[in-house]
């Protein structure tokens, strides 16, 4: 069973991927919820995740270096995880930090937030 936590403030997200993934019985995640951002990374490291959806909706631009450097940490205390953004397509300049952010490796790619269910569980089952 995969370990998938969705990092992010919103609440009402978290839930409704929560809720999302229980409807769905093929899919084999357990789901966590990190609503804490300054908790995340030790959060993480705790449950051992595999995978962690990161919401990047609430970042400024000018908080560009932050997420990366959230990223490489998680990425340094858990290797094996994989990393995946969750963001606006309308929004160019958190695109931007995403293409920037796989390009460099610190994640392993992203997600819009149009993009269907079936289409992010199929990503999340891919890793």
């Amino acid at each position: 069973m995969k370990k998938v936590a969705l990092i992010t403030t919103n609440r009402i997200l978290a839930q409704s991927l929560a809720a999302a993934i229980k409807a769905m019985p093929d899919f084999n995640f357990e789901f966590f919820m990190l609503l804490d951002l300054n908790q995340a990374l030790i959060d993480a490291e705790i449950f051992e995740i595999d995978i962690a959806l990161i919401d990047v909706m609430e970042r400024g631009a000018e908080e560009k270096d932050s997420l990366m450097s959230f990223c490489e940490s998680l990425h340094q205390r858990l290797p094996q995880a994989h990393l995946l953004l969750l963001l606006s397509q309308d929004d160019p300049v958190r695109r931007e930090m995403a293409t920037e952010a796989k390009k460099k490796a610190i994640v392993d790619d992203f997600v819009f937030y149009d993009a269907s269910l079936k289409y992010l569980f199929a990503k999340l089952s891919a890793f």
